[in-house]
């Protein structure tokens, strides 16, 4: 039943390189989101202190 199992490799080498490609893809998703939002906030910022 599990025979599909055997021919991949549970290294943990693997297992590590897996979770740093999904965190490292998470993040560069995320950049441009977090960028707009720090650049929002800066405006915001500058638009209290001038009134």
């Amino acid at each position: 039943m599990m025979e599909f199992a055997v021919c991949y490799d549970h290294s943990g080498f693997d297992l590590a390189r897996s979770i740093f490609l999904d965190v490292t893809a998470f993040f560069a998703l995320m950049a441009p989101w977090a960028i707009a939002r720090l650049v929002e906030i800066s405006r915001e910022d500058t638009g209290l202190k001038a009134a």
